[in-house]
């Protein structure tokens, strides 16, 4: 007969370091701001790849196939996102201005596709399918 251990019971202090003010975020949230943390790593992540053809902050096509490849893979493998037309295409769809490179703010639609093929794949759902929601 196996004996049973009841969970462990998780305690939650409400002191603070004394050089540490309190938090101004609600109850209930995570101290580490895990949303802020993680935009802060896209923000990071995007400026690894920006700056390498030119002096701006922009993506140009050569950035942006890179980006993918190396940060993205399990993207490009669905979908027939492997194609060789495929990131050409991508790219001109969110190249609002025309004008051959990706501003940040014209990448989010690229990172808004990446979340959301990651949100089906958490789902199991069908990747090129219509979105169910």
């Amino acid at each position: 007969m196996s004996a049973q251990t009841n969970p462990p019971q998780h305690s939650h202090s409400h002191s603070h370091p004394p050089n540490k003010p309190m938090s101004s975020q609600p109850s209930g949230c995570l101290p580490d701001c895990t949303l802020e943390n993680a935009m802060k790593i896209i923000v990071d992540t995007y400026h690894m790849y920006a700056p390498r053809e030119g002096l701006d902050d922009d993506l140009s096509l050569r950035d942006l196939t890179e980006f993918l490849k190396c940060q993205a893979p399990t993207f490009l493998e669905a979908c027939n996102r492997g194609n060789p037309s495929y990131l050409p295409w991508l790219f001109k769809q969110c190249d609002v201005d025309n004008n051959k490179k990706l501003t940040f703010e014209e990448f989010i639609k690229v990172f808004c596709l990446l979340a959301d093929d990651a949100h089906r794949i958490s789902h199991r759902e069908d990747r090129c399918g219509p979105d169910r929601d």
